[in-house]
């Protein structure tokens, strides 16, 4: 289950043109990648980036915590720079080899 607020749902859209709650599909991306964020997270919270696929055709940034009772939380979703696009581009050439 993911989660967010309203207002970071909102602030979103406005900076990066993504509704929180639009995006929660892209999790469902196979080929997304997953790292600990450990420049953003602290010893009260992990944070993780995932980069994915979002509708077939946009690769997203995507910042989520963990909550106590077991749901994500999407912290913020934007489009990905030159740089993580072609990671996840090589990755996604690796494993479909």
């Amino acid at each position: 289950m993911f989660t967010w607020t309203p207002k970071k749902n909102q602030d979103n859209k406005e900076k990066h043109g993504f509704y929180l709650s639009d995006i929660v599909s892209a999790f469902e991306d196979i080929h997304s990648i997953d790292f600990y964020d450990k420049a953003h997270s602290s010893l009260g919270e992990d944070r993780y980036i995932t980069l994915a696929k979002f509708n077939d055709r946009v690769i997203l940034f995507l910042v989520t915590t963990d909550n106590p009772d077991g749901s994500t939380q999407i912290i913020s979703a934007r489009r990905a720079e030159p740089p993580e696009e072609r990671l996840y581009n090589e990755h996604y050439q690796r494993s479909n080899s």
